[in-house]
C-alpha cells in the first residue's frame, strides 16, 4: 500500500469513528429524551442529526475521491467499500434518533402510562451491537462478532415481552392508545438499529477476512460465521 493511500484510509477511518460515536450517542440521547419527555434534549438531538448527515456525506465523498485518484486494489478496495456502506448504516441510526426525538415533540403535554424499562434496555442493546460491529470495521477486531447472536436473542425476548405488556395495558385502558403506539414504534426503531449493526458486522467480516458471512442466524442453527 502506498503511503498516500494509507494516509487517506486512516483519515476515512477517523471520520467513520466520529460518525459512529455521534450516531450512537444521538440514539441513546433520543431515548433519554423520550423517557423523560425532555423537549430540550429532543431538540438538541434533532439539531445533531444535521451533523450526522454532513459527516456521512463527507465520508462518501472521501471514498469516491480516494477510489478515483489512488486506484486501490483488492483488500484496500474492500475497506473503502465497507466505509461507504457503514456510513450509510450509521446515517440510518442517526435518522432513527431524529424520529424518536420528533416523537418527543409530539408527546408534549402527555405522560407515560408505565415506567419505561424495556425501551431504554432495547436502545442499550442496539448500541452494544453497533459498538461490537464497529470495532470489527474500525479496529479489525472480530472477537465480539459471535456475541451479537446472544444480544439479538435478548433483544427479541425483551421486545416480545414489551408488546405483551402494552397489549395488556390496552385491554384495561382506552386513554393510552397514542402513547402505546409510540412505544411500539420506538421499539421497532431499536430493532432496526440493531439490524444495521448486523449489516455492519457482515461488512467487517468481509473487509477483514475477505469472506462473506450471514449473521443473525446462529440461534436458528444456520449462521455462516466461523470465528477462526
Amino acid at each position: 500500500m502506498s503511503r498516500q493511500l494509507e494516509f487517506y484510509l486512516k483519515g476515512i477511518n477517523k471520520k467513520t469513528r466520529e460518525l459512529s460515536e455521534l450516531s450512537t450517542s444521538a440514539f441513546i440521547d433520543s431515548m433519554r429524551a423520550f423517557k423523560d419527555l425532555d423537549q430540550n434534549l429532543a431538540a438538541e438531538v434533532r439539531h445533531r442529526s444535521e451533523e450526522i448527515e454532513e459527516k456521512s456525506r463527507a465520508i462518501e465523498e472521501n471514498v469516491f475521491e480516494t477510489i478515483a485518484r489512488r486506484q486501490p486494489v483488492a483488500k484496500d478496495l474492500r475497506e473503502l467499500a465497507t466505509y461507504l456502506q457503514v456510513s450509510h448504516h450509521l446515517y440510518r441510526v442517526g435518522r432513527y434518533a431524529y424520529k424518536i426525538a420528533h416523537i418527543v415533540r409530539l408527546c408534549e403535554g402527555m405522560e407515560h402510562f408505565k415506567e419505561l424499562i424495556s425501551l431504554p434496555h432495547l436502545a442499550d442493546l442496539a448500541k452494544q451491537t453497533i459498538d461490537i460491529a464497529m470495532r470489527g470495521v474500525l479496529d479489525r477486531d472480530l472477537s465480539g462478532i459471535d456475541e451479537l447472536e446472544k444480544l439479538e436473542a435478548e433483544s427479541d425476548k425483551e421486545t416480545s415481552e414489551m408488546f405483551e405488556e402494552i397489549t395488556d395495558y390496552l385491554r384495561k385502558r382506552q386513554d393510552i392508545t397514542t402513547m402505546a403506539m409510540y412505544y411500539i414504534i420506538i421499539g421497532r426503531y431499536c430493532e432496526r438499529a440493531a439490524d444495521h449493526a448486523f449489516s455492519i458486522a457482515e461488512r467487517a467480516v468481509f473487509m477483514v477476512k475477505g469472506t462473506r458471512a450471514k449473521l443473525g442466524l446462529a440461534y436458528k442453527g444456520t449462521s455462516s460465521y466461523a470465528p477462526h
